[in-house]
């Protein structure tokens, strides 16, 4: 119980933050976050995967060589963080228009994505291999104490958006590094920075012509754009509606996270018996809690937003309706997906990823001007990914 309370600060952590800034009216701070914490979701899935192999002979020897994991893991999967850190860094610049740009704001957002990245490997590690200390501080840190933090700042009212700002992104990445003070010997760390430069000249970037490595990584770059597409689109609303919609289609991945649950971990064998989508959802309550987040989701923007008026209010809401149907449209593609993954049908899945890519490309090159037009052209895109998958996982 203890372990699934902290593992469900981790997932809401940021989108409370967000939830704050909104309600005390720090709108351009929250759009700027919310910018930021979906680039750093899609950053952190676009890197390679170079834990796979690693992992995949720790879990099944159980014994790991530290050597070979600073050589083909860590040594590799840091190059490649600060680079493309620095690359994204440039990238992002001309969406964070909130603020006047300085060496100071791109080196906070710098050290952010590396953070970042630290907790998306520690929690992967953690997960894999049940050690959940200091993990569990780590998550304490960043979500309870990082928002009663940030509260008690807001609403003392005497900082700019910008300071306000500058500071979450400092209280996040030292609350991310701190916790590994406590598993740190200070005598050991000059000997492990010393191994650790040894290694260097050693290390290997195998991945490049590792097969197994470069098929998962095209194929998880191949589902990035599906698989963020809806909070993609909401970030195309005004500066003022960022940060609702952030937390809207936020609250909205309960229903990926609900599916996941009850049909990918709960039907994992009927999934790889290759049984139909019909059978996998008997029982499973997923289009009942769909609608009751769907509902709450857009009752909820109704009533803290009366104040915005009847047409603004409707056309943000049938947006957030859309979004949401298109997140169960996706959810539903992914079990389809699963099953074509366990045929070991994978070029058929890269295919398909690389079609509905290509048209959700289009739509945010020529839709993206607005939300709501958008959003219909992303559901219709998804609509065509769940009857393409639908199609592939049914000739197997």
């Amino acid at each position: 119980m203890w372990f699934k309370g902290v593992r469900i600060s981790a997932l809401i952590g940021r989108v409370f933050t967000v939830t704050l800034l909104t309600k005390f009216n720090y709108l351009e701070t929250s759009a700027a976050l919310a910018i930021l914490f979906t680039t750093s979701s899609l950053f952190n899935n676009a890197l390679p995967p170079l834990h796979k192999e690693i992992y995949l002979k720790a879990v099944k020897n159980k014994v790991y060589n530290l050597r070979e994991i600073l050589m083909n893991y860590f040594f590799p999967l840091s190059l490649i963080l600060i680079f493309s850190s620095f690359i994204v860094c440039i990238l992002i610049r001309d969406f964070l228009d909130q603020f006047d740009p300085s060496l100071f704001l791109y080196t906070l957002i710098f050290f952010y994505l590396i953070t970042e990245k630290v907790f998306d490997e520690f929690n992967r590690y953690s997960l894999t291999f049940q050690k959940y200390f200091p993990w569990n501080i780590i998550c304490i840190s960043r979500t309870i104490l990082n928002n009663i933090i940030f509260f008690i700042l807001i609403i003392s009212g005497k900082y700019s958006e910008e300071i306000i700002f500058n500071f979450i992104l400092i209280m996040f990445s030292i609350s991310t590094i701190s916790p590994f003070l406590l598993i740190l010997k200070p005598l050991k760390i000059r000997r492990t920075l010393t191994y650790f430069y040894k290694m260097n000249k050693y290390s290997s970037f195998k991945f490049l012509t590792n097969k197994k490595v470069l098929k998962a990584w095209l194929i998880s770059l191949s589902m990035l754009l599906p698989t963020y597409s809806e909070r993609i689109a909401s970030l195309t609303a005004g500066s003022s509606e960022k940060g609702k919609m952030f937390i809207a289609v936020s609250i909205y991945q309960l229903i990926t996270f609900f599916v996941d649950l009850q049909i990918n971990s709960n039907k994992k064998a009927e999934i790889i018996k290759n049984k139909s989508l019909k059978e996998l959802l008997r029982n499973s309550k997923i289009f009942s809690f769909s609608s009751l987040i769907i509902t709450l989701v857009c009752m909820g923007y109704i009533f803290f937003n009366i104040s915005e008026g009847l047409y603004n209010n409707f056309n943000i809401v049938f947006t957030l309706i859309i979004l949401g149907l298109s997140i169960v449209l996706n959810s539903l593609s992914l079990i389809q997906e699963e099953r074509i993954f366990w045929a070991k049908k994978y070029k058929a899945i890269f295919i398909e990823m690389l079609i509905i890519s290509s048209l959700l490309t289009f739509s945010f090159i020529f839709l993206r001007f607005n939300t709501l037009i958008l959003s219909i052209g992303i559901i219709i895109t998804n609509i065509a990914r769940f009857t393409i998958s639908t199609k592939i996982a049914n000739e197997y």
